[in-house]
């Protein structure tokens, strides 16, 4: 799905997630920036749904795993439908990137442009989802807490601080046999990947056919006393263009 390109950073405090401001008394949330980028515009692609690869989900997501990965034993089964847009490295891990299907936000977000007070991903605009399948490359076990490898994607020119909002119904990830959580219902941390082993975790955002973004996946192995062990933190980026 992408070009190799890794890097590791000393810390990464919110991935993937925007810097808020409150509006008001409301539960809606705005951010610093300027005007409403290109990717909450709901002309950029067709409202009609479509999908890349098809899927019969259960309610843990995936129905059955597809593809030469090997699942680890706490999670879901693992899917390689879709496009592969590109891939990226971490110094003990993969990410492995697949645009899966395209559909319609099922509702507005939490969050506003803060000038404009625009809806940054508005109900009916476009939306894509993209599954992550994350590979152990090193020789030795890794210990993962429930936050597990936090992927985030971002447009080039996207205009505000942290990530891009989301559709947070999980009816459209049940839909293309997906999972946001990447892993089986009642399993216990530590999360322990083995080397060769696998596991998929998926995120959806606006959608622009042709446009740019940059991914980024965070690991932070849990220690023995069950908490991050932010010292051994890694991250790979990469860009892909999305179909």
């Amino acid at each position: 799905m992408r070009i190799n390109n890794t890097v590791k950073i000393t810390s990464l405090v919110a991935a993937g997630l925007l810097a808020l401001t409150a509006c008001g008394a409301t539960a809606t949330s705005t951010t610093s920036g300027g005007s409403e980028p290109s990717s909450s515009s709901s002309s950029a692609a067709s409202a009609s749904p479509s999908s890349s690869a098809s899927a019969s989900a259960g309610s843990d997501g995936a129905a059955a795993s597809s593809g030469s990965y090997k699942a680890a034993a706490w999670a879901l089964p693992i899917t390689d439908k879709g496009d592969k847009l590109g891939s990226m490295k971490g110094d003990s891990f993969s990410v492995d990137i697949y645009q899966v299907a395209t559909d319609v936000a099922s509702k507005d977000s939490m969050f506003l442009d803060k000038e404009t007070k625009e809806n940054l991903l508005k109900k009916g605009a476009p939306i894509v989802y993209v599954n992550y399948v994350v590979t152990n490359t090193s020789s030795a076990d890794i210990p993962l807490s429930h936050s597990l490898v936090t992927p985030s994607a971002k447009y080039s020119d996207w205009k505000y601080l942290g990530g891009m909002p989301s559709d947070s119904s999980s009816d459209g990830f049940k839909k293309y046999g997906l999972s946001s959580s990447g892993m089986k219902l009642k399993e216990k941390d530590p999360f322990v990947l083995k080397p060769g082993e696998s596991f998929n975790i998926a995120e959806n955002f606006g959608y622009t056919p042709g446009k740019e973004a940059e991914i980024s996946a965070t690991m932070t192995p849990a220690a023995a006393d069950g908490k991050l062990d932010h010292d051994k933190k890694e991250q790979a980026k990469t860009t892909v263009t999305l179909k």
